[in-house]
């Protein structure tokens, strides 16, 4: 097993781990605080860092490549990555005393259609989240910088603290502080982290320290490669910020079941798109510094593969039994029967998706190793405006879950657009033989997925009395999750789909070798 496979196992293993246990302080949270307006409030204060944290993860692909380039030069890497960081703190000290000056101003901007009391609570908790913004740049920073160092499960490992530290203040004072003291542990949450890579990055002799000169020849090629992204970014926030404004015209604890669903979207590509991206981005960025375009391309038909043969077919079961999860994993204390059903209707469509995203993000990430950031702005702004044209029309007509579809074309039409102009740059990434595996992998999960839908409305399934609804619950979505991947692996396997019947021969002789 190659190097490469075994560390994307281990993030993956960690990644899904921190994304459980991130997922369980959702849980947690729905339970103490349902779809409520001071659920509303911690997630609107929570709005920037959630785009900081989009942000980062968009100029980690420009910063990656430069601070590779520099590798060979640990002081200067160090140096370059420390100015970078001290431009980012400028601006967010800069905003931070914006909000303090005109609290009104940022929340009219992110939720305008909030009531008053709302609004003033979503005010207090901003002030106390805000520094989450530089937080979370940085901690991606220096996630980027031990990824580089190949040290993806010290990176992976930092989340687990902060989502552990979380939960247990929610079990263990759940309400009595209210939101606010929510607010107070999720920041130190993540000052706990930052922390923890911080020490860990001290082992490759790296120390925060200020540059004299903070603009040099290196950082300004970063911004100037960075500009184009930033733009792209500033976009794509600009279209959270229109989904969330739509969702406060709409009933109350719109923006929760939103925020919800997509929390749990991210959690999926959180877990599977992240840990593929985490280690191949690294090495795509060292092989479009050798200019290798040979092993460029076959490392990027590998990588959307494993997308397609992972993420899709979780698209399709998640898409199957939307409803069945939210009610299994939110449905309790203040998260009503209503709120599951406007949490699943926009999750369902949300889940459409997934595969997009995973391609999308592959793709992307080869524009900036290859020094072009500009191509995939344009397109990624265009498909932006489709998007937001499209929450304004599929909303009249589909209420809240308008939102959840409008994010899946525009997601689609930019994958669409970018693999075009991808073509051009490397000519013989879509070539008949990976589209033919493409081909075979897509039948087999839409087949699947026909069957076991059958299985499931027509074959009669088991009920014990003695299980509660949630336990109950809980194994029949396990069982037909077993059952849709024996459907899906079969077929698979019927097709002669050789990424597929290669790691079973793989396994079967490491089993008889034991």
């Amino acid at each position: 097993m190659s190097k490469l496979v075994k560390s994307g196992i281990i993030v993956f293993v960690i990644t899904a781990l921190s994304k459980v246990l991130g997922f369980l302080r959702e849980t947690f949270l729905a339970y103490q605080f349902g779809t409520s307006f001071e659920s509303d409030a911690y997630f609107v204060a929570l709005t920037p860092s959630t785009l900081a944290i989009t942000f980062a993860l968009s100029v980690s692909s420009v910063f990656i490549p430069l601070f590779v380039k520099n590798m060979n030069n640990k002081p200067e890497a160090h140096r370059f990555a420390n100015n970078i960081i001290s431009i980012f703190f400028i601006i967010c000290i800069i905003l931070y005393l914006c909000l303090f000056l005109n609290g009104e101003a940022f929340i009219s901007l992110i939720a305008p259609g909030l009531p008053q009391y709302a609004e003033t609570l979503s005010i207090q908790m901003l002030k106390i989240l805000f520094p989450l913004v530089f937080v979370s740049i940085v901690i991606q920073m220096y996630t980027d910088m031990l990824n580089s160092y190949e040290k993806f499960s010290a990176s992976a490992m930092s989340l687990l603290p902060n989502n552990l530290l979380i939960i247990f203040y929610l079990v263990i004072v759940g309400k009595e502080l209210g939101i606010e003291g929510v607010a107070y542990i999720t920041l130190a949450a993540f000052l706990i982290q930052l922390i923890i890579l911080y020490y860990l990055l001290r082992k490759e002799h790296y120390q925060f320290r200020l540059s004299q000169q903070i603009f040099d020849i290196k950082t300004k090629e970063f911004l100037i490669l960075v500009f184009p992204v930033i733009i792209s970014s500033a976009f794509g926030q600009v279209n959270a910020i229109v989904d969330r404004f739509i969702a406060s015209n709409l009933s109350e604890g719109s923006i929760s079941a939103l925020m919800y669903s997509f929390r749990l979207r991210s959690m999926i590509t959180g877990i599977f798109v992240t840990a593929i991206i985490t280690v191949t981005f690294p090495k795509i960025s060292k092989l479009a510094l050798k200019l290798n375009k040979e092993d460029l391309v076959k490392l990027t038909q590998e990588s959307l593969q494993m997308i397609l043969l992972i993420v899709g077919p979780i698209s399709v079961y998640l898409m199957l039994f939307s409803t069945d999860i939210i009610e299994v994993l939110f449905e309790r204390g203040e998260f009503s029967h209503q709120a599951t059903i406007a949490t699943s209707g926009v999750f369902f469509y949300y889940s459409l998706g997934l595969i997009f995203i995973g391609i999308r993000d592959v793709v992307v990430r080869n524009f900036y190793a290859l020094g072009d950031t500009k191509s995939p702005t344009i397109i990624i702004i265009a498909s932006l405006f489709i998007n937001i044209i499209l929450s304004f029309v599929l909303v009249k007509i589909m209420g809240l879950k308008g939102l959840g579809l409008s994010s899946t074309l525009g997601i689609l039409v930019s994958i669409l657009l970018l693999n075009k102009k991808l073509n051009s740059k490397l000519p013989n990434i879509w070539s008949k033989q990976f589209m033919w595996t493409s081909i075979k992998i897509t039948l087999s999960m839409i087949v699947s997925g026909g069957l076991i839908h059958f299985v499931r409305e027509n074959i009669y399934t088991f009920s014990w009395s003695y299980l509660s609804d949630l336990e109950l619950s809980c194994i029949r979505l396990i069982s037909y999750f077993i059952l849709y991947v024996i459907f899906y692996f079969c077929i698979l396997l019927f097709l002669k789909e050789k990424t597929t019947s290669n790691l079973i021969k793989k396994t079967l002789e490491k089993l008889r070798n034991r």
